[in-house]
């Protein structure tokens, strides 16, 4: 579907605005997108393509039209495998506190929006439904670039029927849960349920995984891998940065939060950081209004 309004890629994990944000991507992006999570909500919408998105360890095949709903602090990514190529998609960013406001009415809603999304991501639509839905996002994003004195009211409007559409084809799934999985991926899922469950434990370990659950530890980073898309260590630091980075942004302190997230140092967490996000802990804090204190700022800059 052709349409002139394209967002350049913008690689922030953090909303800027208070209310929204919409984009209009046709890159290759989402061919490499590393795991990561939110405090707000996410609709993706596949405009051509064949994709595949993973939810907290689900795997999920998209077509063209396809759209998935991702809830706060769920850990995602989008994978497409084969060549590199452009994928055409509308990413859709919503604070909590705008879908709270904009749901106050629509307690059917709300229950879906906070329930448990675990396996409830893709949004499973009839034709018409999902040609209604493109049109909505095609118009938001227009109305966005617009900014028209009343563009507030009628964004919140296009925006709370999206949510409407998602709400109802949840509901209506007979089947809301993926299929019954063989038993290595149900063995693999109990794996990824228990690290992100233990993240403040600084001796989860493969090594420890792997004892607990009776595998070998080759054998469970092959298979992990292969289900969730990064290995256990992988995992366990991505789910351990992202609780962290979340903190910082509500306001803890960088030690405290590296401590009630499993960091046993600082120095191994700030090499961590700034690889995953390219920017020191320190200045992530003060670009978001988190607290950076000054003997933290002093021991990040003798850091190499």
């Amino acid at each position: 579907m052709a349409h002139r309004l394209l967002n350049p890629f913008d690689h922030r994990q953090v909303m800027q605005r208070q209310d929204f944000e919409i984009f209009h991507y046709n890159n290759t992006a989402s061919c490499s997108c590393p795991p990561h999570q939110h405090d707000f909500f996410e609709l993706f919408c596949l405009l051509d393509d064949h994709i595949d998105f993973i939810v907290e360890g689900l795997r999920y095949s998209l077509d063209p039209g396809s759209v998935m709903l991702i809830g706060p602090g769920q850990m995602h990514r989008s994978d497409a495998p084969g060549p590199v190529r452009d994928i055409d998609r509308f990413v859709l960013w919503m604070s909590e506190e705008y879908v709270r406001a904009l749901t106050e009415a629509l307690p059917r809603l709300r229950y879906t929006l906070w329930g448990n999304m675990t396996g409830r991501n893709l949004i499973q639509t009839d034709e018409e439904t999902a040609a209604t839905m493109r049109a909505l996002l095609f118009a938001l994003h227009r109305e966005d670039a617009l900014q028209a004195t009343d563009s507030d009211r009628l964004s919140a409007g296009i925006i709370s029927q999206l949510l409407i559409y998602c709400s109802r084809c949840i509901a209506g799934q007979w089947e809301i849960a993926p299929p019954k999985a063989e038993l290595r991926y149900r063995e693999i899922m109990r794996v990824y349920e228990h690290i992100v469950a233990n993240l403040p434990d600084r001796n989860l370990t493969v090594s420890a995984l792997a004892e607990q659950f009776f595998m070998d530890k080759n054998t469970l980073t092959r298979q992990f891998k292969r289900q969730v898309g990064m290995t256990p260590g992988e995992c366990i630091r991505r789910h351990r940065l992202e609780a962290v980075r979340m903190k910082i942004r509500r306001g803890v302190p960088m030690q405290q939060a590296c401590a009630e997230c499993g960091f046993s140092d600082y120095s191994a967490f700030y090499r961590a950081f700034r690889q995953a996000y390219g920017i020191s802990p320190s200045d992530f804090a003060a670009q978001t209004g988190g607290a950076a204190r000054t003997g933290e700022k002093r021991q990040e800059a003798a850091m190499p």
